[in-house]
């Protein structure tokens, strides 16, 4: 192997917000709880309280206290128990409203006090 062939090719990631609030999964007769561990504004890693399949689609429900946002995603991956999840938009006004609720959390979590103990 040449060195030129373990360079990893560059691919664009959004940037993904660390912070947790509650998500719901629904995916036919399925519903699964969980938490969110990161999102950004093309998809969420999750912790669900069950499993979920690679491949699925479903209602995903993102219920953070500033507001709740309501759109299909699609599991792209599980790894060591979290989901990754990629949002399928429908239409440009969904994306739009998902950056703008995704800036929402952001904000917030800046403004919010942070405690620390000794």
């Amino acid at each position: 192997m040449t060195s030129l062939e373990s360079v990893r090719k560059f691919e664009y990631r959004p940037f993904r917000l660390k912070i947790g609030f509650d998500v719901d999964f629904e995916a036919g007769d399925v519903i699964l709880h969980g938490l969110c561990r990161d999102v950004s504004d093309a998809g969420i890693r999750v912790e669900f309280d069950g499993s979920a399949v690679v491949g699925s689609s479903g209602l995903l429900i993102l219920r953070h206290p500033t507001g709740e946002l309501r759109l299909e995603a699609h599991v792209a991956y599980i790894e060591k128990c979290q989901v990754g999840l990629v949002f399928l938009f429908k239409t440009q006004w969904e994306r739009e409203m998902t950056s703008e609720f995704i800036t929402t959390i952001a904000n917030h979590a800046a403004a919010s006090p942070v405690v620390q103990f000794p």
